[in-house]
């Protein structure tokens, strides 16, 4: 939902800026991005995300008149101009907008605008038809494994699930959630869709289930990250992902693998989702330069991301750096000059502000709120810097900022613990057999993440099968 104007938050050079020039700057949008430079960078003149305010005036983080229009997934796809790609992408911003883009009946379409020494860069949106200009990502990681299931892919096209779960989402402020892997029958092979536990109770998964779910993010005004698991057949997943979904308009993009990478197929796996998301798009992808394709090619890796070896060795195909810092990172504070220069989004940052830690609460007391001394750590404990951090996102420079996570999954208490897969702990009979079924409520003796991984939600979920906010 838009937020009440408030002049006192904006960046003062942008302040400054747009009463310079007579502006109407616009606090939903240029807050989104833009950030209080540090002192160093004070006195210099003011960035391009406080130029063409604008230009800028349109909250992209609300999707927009084809969304509310509800237009369907089929009549997107009824009708694809043909491309002229030669100028999808230019040097200028301004050009940039001036030039003429294909479009999938007027449906939401996606592309970066590299950054330099004098600019940030951009991850931008135009829907229905309209204008280009920046939209930061902001949502969950989503894998709402249910009591007594291991870690599965299907989780997330649950209609039980997703219809409790995205309504939530958007009336939250939300636009975007991540998937970690998918299931549809054809994708199960190179991802967690294998034989249910004792006591889990999940459906297959087919291609017109993820459509469904599909349909129900667009309709909730949410985005969606699709992703494949590093695999045998690993690049055929992808291939078959960028074909059979990449035309929905809720399809923001994917993400090259997560965390775990299949480097020896790293480029390859990027290359068809460029490739598909083209052909998706009406695009020659020989053609169409990675920054035009439509849709987001990204990755959730760590700390190898923001090097320059990595991006050389690994971004031909990558128009969007993902990755989990854990930390306030942004643009204004991490600039990486020498590095080729796209957008970033931040795909994990915890509860405990930027931190990794999971909380309860109906733990004792725990004056200290040290992870060391408290076996269950009260979620009064993460309270404040979980405030701090929120209010952080709405005026980071980055491109896009993903929660994790959505809900606790109860699997994680055990299985991280001991490195055992789902299939092994799911040996024996009845459900006592079976540890996902339990809730960990306290750090098991000698440490370890379990109780963090397990407890990392923002809600938790009752017996009935309810959220319950922390």
């Amino acid at each position: 939902p838009p937020r009440p104007a408030a002049a006192s938050t904006m960046a003062p050079d942008c302040a400054a800026a747009g009463a310079a020039s007579g502006a109407g700057v616009d606090d939903r949008t240029e807050l989104l991005m833009a950030e209080v430079p540090p002192s160093p960078r004070a006195d210099r003149a003011p960035g391009p995300w406080c130029q063409g305010a604008a230009r800028r005036s349109v909250l992209l983080g609300i999707v927009g008149a084809a969304l509310a229009a509800g237009a369907t997934w089929a009549a997107a796809r009824a009708t694809v101009a043909t491309p002229s790609v030669a100028s999808a992408i230019v040097p200028s911003v301004a050009a940039q907008d001036k030039a003429e883009e294909p479009t999938v009946a007027r449906g939401p379409r996606w592309r970066v605008v590299r950054g330099g020494s004098d600019r940030y860069p951009e991850l931008q949106l135009s829907n229905a038809g309209g204008a280009f200009a920046p939209f930061q990502l902001r949502g969950f990681d989503y894998s709402p494994v249910t009591r007594c299931c291991g870690n599965n892919d299907a989780a997330p096209f649950q209609k039980a699930a997703y219809t409790r779960d995205i309504p939530r989402m958007a009336q939250l402020g939300a636009n975007a959630i991540k998937l970690y892997g998918m299931c549809d029958g054809i994708l199960d092979k190179s991802n967690l869709c294998g034989p249910l536990e004792p006591g889990c109770e999940r459906q297959p998964v087919a291609v017109a289930d993820v459509v469904a779910f599909l349909d129900f993010c667009y309709a909730h005004k949410i985005f969606v990250l699709l992703s494949s698991r590093p695999a045998p057949g690993d690049v055929d997943a992808y291939t078959h992902l960028a074909a059979t979904y990449g035309g929905h308009p809720a399809v923001a993009g994917a993400i090259v693998f997560d965390e775990t990478l299949d480097l020896p197929n790293f480029n390859a796996a990027a290359k068809a989702l460029h490739e598909g998301f083209s052909v998706a798009l009406g695009l020659v992808p020989a053609d169409t330069p990675v920054e035009g394709c439509g849709r987001i090619v990204t990755t959730a890796a760590q700390m190898q991301v923001p090097t320059r070896a990595f991006q050389e060795q690994y971004g031909q195909y990558i128009n969007l750096w993902g990755f989990d810092p854990y930390a306030e990172w942004s643009y204004s504070r991490n600039f990486l000059p020498g590095v080729p220069y796209k957008p970033y989004a931040l795909m994990e940052t915890g509860l405990l502000g930027a931190g990794n830690l999971g909380c309860r609460d109906d733990c004792p007391p725990c004056k200290s709120c040290n992870p060391q001394e408290c076996a269950c750590t009260p979620c009064s404990c993460l309270a404040a810097p979980w405030k701090e951090y929120v209010q952080w996102t709405t005026r980071a420079a980055i491109s896009g900022v993903f929660i994790f996570e959505w809900t606790d999954e109860l699997w994680k208490g055990g299985a991280t613990v001991v490195g055992g897969s789902a299939r092994a702990w799911a040996r024996g009979v009845g459900h006592q057999s079976n540890p996902f079924c339990h809730e960990t409520r306290a750090r098991p003796r000698g440490g370890g993440p379990g109780f963090d991984e397990a407890n990392h939600g923002l809600f938790a979920v009752s017996l009935a099968g309810d959220l319950v906010p922390k």
